[in-house]
């Protein structure tokens, strides 16, 4: 017998296709579809978005009206007037006291050295002729020694009529300043070297505190030394 002659059919393996790659119109067409719906992605997600909270404008802080100044009124004694008249700077104090013993009381009540509290003292000479002598409270006036400096005879204290007809001031209440008669003032010189002082004000209770500088430029008194 003949043997069959076995014929094997090769199969050839195809290839796979090549993908074929889109034309670049194409391409740009898909990359403007992507971008499109990419804005509406965008813009939906704004919109969903939760309105940011805006923050309450602060109110500015109102500012309260300063309290009226309160005025003080001074009290309207000759003495005050004439210093107010003459641009003076001086502030009035009131204390409690009692003669004889005026100085040390004032002092004690204002805290002060008795020694600058200034003593008004109304004199005259042998002719009647008045004058006003400032002493520092712990001190007298020697009467000798200022009859021998303003050259009169003799020097001695005028009586409290006397005192009140020449200056318009009670015992108690005289200061050199708004005197009813104009007559010479005679300063212990050693009132200069204190910074501040106290005076009669023209009413009992009441004193003038000023630098005796300001009471040396309106005053204008007799520069002496007549202490003891």
């Amino acid at each position: 017998m003949k043997k069959k002659k076995v014929v094997k059919k090769v199969v050839k393996k195809t290839k796979p296709a090549k993908k074929t790659k889109p034309k670049k119109a194409a391409v740009a067409k898909l990359k403007t579809k992507k971008k499109a719906v990419a804005s509406k992605k965008v813009k939906a997600a704004k919109k969903i978005a939760p309105p940011k909270k805006v923050k309450a404008a602060k109110k500015a802080p109102v500012k309260k009206a300063a309290p009226p100044k309160k005025t003080v009124s001074l009290p309207e004694t000759p003495a005050v007037q004439d210093l107010q008249k003459q641009n003076s700077v001086f502030t009035v104090c009131s204390c409690q006291y009692t003669e004889p013993e005026a100085v040390q009381q004032a002092a004690a009540e204002l805290n002060v050295d008795p020694h600058c509290i200034i003593k008004t003292l109304v004199m005259e000479d042998e002719l009647g002729k008045p004058l006003l002598v400032l002493v520092p409270g712990d001190q007298d006036v020697s009467t000798e020694e200022l009859a021998a400096t303003i050259g009169a005879q003799e020097i001695s204290f005028c009586s409290p009529e006397l005192m009140e007809v020449h200056t318009g001031y009670e015992t108690g209440a005289i200061s050199p300043f708004g005197i009813q008669k104009v007559m010479p003032a005679f300063m212990e010189k050693s009132i200069a070297m204190l910074p501040e002082i106290y005076l009669g004000a023209g009413q009992r209770g009441l004193l003038v505190k000023m630098s005796s500088a300001e009471l040396i430029d309106k005053l204008k008194p007799f520069m002496v030394s007549i202490a003891k």
